[in-house]
């Protein structure tokens, strides 16, 4: 709890510094103006954000005396989030813009909010988990770096209301868990589970939270099955839940356990570290320790209650050169456990996704190995199907012989959900598709993104991506999409009224501004998006510092984290790592960071005892260098700090005399990932470090090596 807090404190400081150093960055840019003769206009906006998918939106606006009516609304839909729901008739789409739906049955895209200024300082939304009836989902608000609100939202009224208020925050996942009916869902609440039931809740007719309660643990204690049981760990015990237990029971949750007692794990489960999946009829498990020892048990429905599960498989996990990045694991109809990894690949943290079986005579076998994926692995409902994509490939496996069904080629998948067992939906960087398993045809629902658009001479809105000869029509009535090969128009940027034109801005955050000019009366020109012009000198850049001094705990991670979201940072060395940890050393030079110097031992160069000749410095730089050399075939760059900061100026002065600058961490510019001396991130600082990066990124800062930050 001490490391915690100080990890804690530690980043509000730094990012408290950050916030005041920086303001918002982020490179926008206005694209593609035109006009029409009713005074409306078309144009793209094109948003970098550090971190996050490149794209170009489309907007629609409405000039009125020379200025917008009201904020532009978004046109194309970029899916950086997709959930089925209604019974999968309908896909909700979110991006830094808003939330819009697509219903299949009508081809339509209909924008539920959007916002009202450009988004300068966005990050991609936060996760929510939506129920399967779509009436209502839960999500994280964010507080702070570590804190949220956990709230439960009807999508009807945009009615909330609070279920935890100081729960962990987090760029990944809810602590939430819907039945599959989407009535009811379990909540984790200061490491309790509750049961809510949100119709009644938002009735109020729900009875209090402490009479809801389940028992101790996380959410990752708790599965819930297709015939509405709840299967719950309780440490080594293995509970059943009736739903209806939840109504009857609930009064005396603090007195009795809640369900029946069905077997007993060989060793306790931590909820906050392990990970279980159990089978429709809760007679086999896998549970995973820590991401690293896999586990297959079995229990006979007759046995005693409180018997022992048998272990059919109990093994660490292990693939050459791959650290893990998270695990999933479901039943094939003929009872065979499939476990699904997502791995990094040592070295340059990139992704890959490898899938294995582990039957009953208690025997795990690889069956799928896919290199270079981001979006992981996406099971068909029925366990049927596997999607994987890799570059602009997605890649669709049989799970009854694991052989590849078919390849969709040359589009990269930013997202993709199964809107049921024959139908795969793929959020691509042009448009989002509806793949079908029945005759292997990809339909194209609408458009993630345009470089162009236009009116036709029905008024209808043409959206072309640059690459595909159809083009999609929005139409202007009822803005159902459809697909038709036309004949570009030429932009329009002047007509009776108005003129329209990409001009500069001294705003730093963008790279132009749109402007309209008025042509008859009073003759000004105004930006269409007043924030866009606004006067912005602010500094964008930040660099992260890691030193690996001491151990290499977390480095798998960090890597992994950086390569994902294509970041170079600085790792600072000592001689007693490199030394070491070869292999992890050799990772790191091979990954593209920036490396540096510490020194070759971890000392304090401000005693005086330690040396008495003007060299000591430049020796022990020397001697780390070579042995850098020797190990990694790197050369270190010619930064370096004393260990532990202890430098006075004779230090620093050696330093530059033997070619090196030396790196003041006071620079608020500068941020070190090291909290105490437990190693290459501080301790268990890693488990964090995406909640800094996106803190950082939120801010507007870009993330460089210190040879590049100005």
């Amino acid at each position: 709890m001490k490391s915690f807090c100080r990890i804690r404190n530690l980043l509000l400081a730094l990012l408290a510094a950050l916030a005041f150093c920086f303001s918002a960055a982020a490179e926008i840019t206005f694209s593609s103006p035109n006009l029409s003769e009713d005074n409306e206009l078309l144009f793209g906006l094109t948003h970098k954000i550090s971190g996050s998918t490149e794209y170009t939106t489309v907007f629609k606006s409405k000039i009125v005396n020379g200025k917008a009516e009201a904020f532009p609304q978004a046109v194309t839909c970029f899916p950086e989030r997709l959930s089925v729901y209604q019974g999968a008739n309908r896909l909700l789409v979110r991006n830094r813009y808003g939330r819009a739906y697509y219903d299949f049955s009508q081809k339509k895209l209909q924008w539920l909010s959007q916002v009202s200024s450009i988004p300068e300082d966005a990050s991609a939304p936060l996760p929510a988990e939506i129920s399967a009836t779509g009436k209502w989902y839960c999500a994280i608000e964010r507080k702070d770096v570590f804190k949220g609100r956990l709230v439960v939202v009807d999508t009807t009224t945009s009615k909330k209301i609070i279920l935890n208020e100081d729960a962990p925050f987090s760029y990944t996942s809810v602590p939430v868990k819907w039945s599959p009916d989407g009535k009811n869902f379990l909540y984790e609440k200061n490491g309790m589970i509750y049961f809510c039931n949100p119709e009644m809740l938002f009735k109020n007719l729900l009875i209090q939270e402490e009479f809801r309660k389940l028992g101790g643990g996380t959410i990752q204690n708790v599965v819930w099955s297709d015939t509405g049981f709840i299967t719950y760990l309780s440490k080594d015990l293995i509970f059943q839940i009736d739903i209806k237990e939840l109504y009857t029971l609930g009064l005396y949750s603090d007195f009795i356990q809640v369900g029946k007692i069905i077997g007993r794990l060989p060793q306790k489960f931590d909820g906050s570290s392990d990970r279980f999946w159990v089978n429709k009829n809760a007679t086999e498990f896998v549970v995973i320790k820590g991401d690293e020892v896999v586990s297959y048990y079995k229990r006979q429905p007759r046995e005693e209650a409180g018997a022992f599960v048998q272990i059919l498989y109990s093994c660490s996990f292990a693939e050459s050169d791959m650290a893990v990045l998270g695990f999933n694991v479901y039943w094939t109809d003929w009872g065979e456990a499939t476990l699904c990894a997502r791995l990094a690949r040592r070295g340059n943290g990139s992704q890959c996704a490898a899938i294995y079986t582990i039957n009953s005579n208690g025997k795990m076998s690889r069956r799928i190995f896919v290199k270079d994926t981001h979006n992981g692995i996406c099971v068909s409902p029925d366990g049927m199907f596997l999607a994987i994509t890799s570059g602009e490939n997605t890649y669709i496996y049989s799970v009854k012989n694991f052989e590849l069904y078919y390849q969709i080629k040359n589009q990269k998948i930013h997202t993709m959900v199964w809107r049921d067992n024959g139908n795969l939906i793929l959020g691509g960087a042009r448009n989002v598709s509806k793949f079908s398993l029945a005759d292997c045809s990809t339909e194209n629902l609408f458009a993630s993104s345009a470089q162009k658009a236009w009116w036709n001479d029905a008024g209808d809105i043409v959206l072309d991506n640059g690459v595909d000869k159809e083009k999609f029509i929005v139409n202007k009535n009822d803005s159902t999409w459809s697909r038709k090969d036309v004949p570009a128009k030429k932009a329009v940027a002047q007509n009776e009224s108005y003129r329209v034109f990409c001009g500069t801005t001294k705003n730093a955050l963008y790279s132009n501004a749109l402007y309209v000019r008025t042509l008859s009366g009073d003759i000004t020109t105004r930006a269409l998006v007043a924030q866009s012009a606004r006067v912005n000198n602010g500094n964008r850049q930040v660099a992260l510092v890691f030193d690996a001094d001491e151990n290499p705990d977390g480095l798998d991670v960090v890597l992994a984290l950086c390569h994902s979201y294509g970041l170079k940072c600085n790792f600072f060395f000592n001689g007693e790592f490199v030394r070491r940890y070869p292999k992890e050393t050799r990772e790191i030079a091979s990954s593209g960071h920036e490396c540096a110097a510490i020194f070759f031992n971890n000392i304090d160069l401000t005693n005086k005892f330690v040396y008495d000749d003007n060299k000591f410095v430049s020796k022990g730089l020397a001697r780390l260098e070579d042995l850098f050399y020797q190990c990694s075939g790197h050369e270190l760059s010619l930064y370096w700090h004393a260990p532990n900061h202890k430098a006075d100026e004779k230090i620093r002065s050696e330093g530059a005399a033997a070619g090196y600058q030396y790196v003041d961490f006071k620079d608020p510019r500068i941020i070190e990932i090291k909290a105490g001396k437990a190693g290459l991130s501080g301790p268990r600082l890693y488990e964090k470090f995406d909640l800094l990066v996106n803190e950082i990124f939120a801010t507007g800062a870009d993330i460089v090596t210190l040879n590049r930050l100005r």
